[in-house]
C-alpha cells in the first residue's frame, strides 16, 4: 500500500488490487441491466449521456451520471459504503465521503475518444481522488485511461494540450476488478474503442469530510 500511495503522490495515479469476485459479478449484472435499459428498452433521462455517431444507427451511450440514483442496489451500496470507502480513507489519510458516481461505457467499436482534461483544479493536489473500478479488462484497444505523470502538480491554468504534447503520456491497462485511483487534478483522457469488447468502469469521486466544493471544473 505504501508503494501505491507514493506513486499516487508522485505520478497522480496508481492501480491497486482487485475487488472481491462476488462483488464484481453483482456490479457487472447491474451494469448489463443499465446498458440494456438504454439500448433495448429505449430508456432516456438527463443522467444517460449519449451521442449520435455517423453510421451507428442508434444513439451511443457513453456515461450514466448520478449512478447511485438509478435504482441498482449493488451500485448504491458501493457508493454508500464498502471497499472503495476503505481505500479512499487510506489514500486521503482521513475520513472521506463519496461526492459523485458515474458509469463510463466504452461501447465496442463505437466509443469515441475522451479529450485530455483535468477533473478539477479548484482543489490542491492530493486532496480529492477518483476511484475507477473496472468491470471489464481495460486495454489500449478498447480505450484504457492514459495519464501525463506528475501533471496534478501543475498550476491551475496549465495548458492541457501543451502538457500532453510535452508528455510523456502513459497508458494504464487494468484487469476486470482492478481499481485505478487518480488525483482529480491530473491530466488524462482515453482513445476510441476499436475492439469488440466493452470497457466499463464505475467511477466514484472522494473528498475529505468537511471540504467545501465550489463546482466541477472538467
Amino acid at each position: 500500500m505504501s508503494a501505491m500511495l507514493d506513486q499516487l503522490r508522485t505520478d497522480g495515479f496508481a492501480a491497486v488490487a482487485a475487488v472481491d469476485e462476488s462483488l464484481l459479478s453483482e456490479l457487472r449484472s447491474e451494469a448489463d441491466w443499465l446498458v440494456r435499459r438504454f439500448a433495448d428498452e429505449g430508456y432516456r433521462s438527463d443522467d444517460y449521456w449519449f451521442f449520435n455517431a455517423a453510421g451507428a444507427g442508434e444513439p451511443v451511450l457513453y456515461r450514466v451520471h448520478n449512478l447511485e440514483n438509478q435504482g441498482s442496489t449493488p451500485i448504491t451500496r458501493l457508493y454508500a459504503e464498502g471497499p472503495l470507502h476503505t481505500l479512499a480513507k487510506e489514500i486521503l489519510g482521513t475520513r472521506g465521503h463519496a461526492t459523485a458516481c458515474a458509469m463510463i461505457v466504452k461501447m465496442p467499436g463505437l466509443a469515441a475518444r475522451v479529450p485530455w482534461h483535468r477533473d478539477r483544479t479548484s482543489v490542491t493536489a492530493h486532496t480529492m481522488f477518483n476511484l475507477s473500478l473496472f468491470l471489464d479488462d481495460s486495454v489500449l484497444e478498447n480505450g484504457c485511461l492514459e495519464f501525463v505523470p506528475g501533471s496534478h502538480l501543475l498550476p491551475d491554468d496549465a495548458d492541457v494540450a501543451q502538457t500532453c504534447e510535452r508528455g510523456p503520456v502513459q497508458p494504464v491497462p487494468a484487469a476486470a476488478g482492478d481499481v485505478l485511483a487518480h488525483d482529480v487534478r491530473v491530466v488524462h483522457g482515453s482513445r476510441t474503442n476499436t475492439s469488440t469488447a466493452y470497457r466499463r468502469s464505475i467511477v466514484i469521486e472522494f473528498a475529505p469530510v468537511g471540504l467545501v466544493l465550489t463546482g466541477r471544473d472538467g
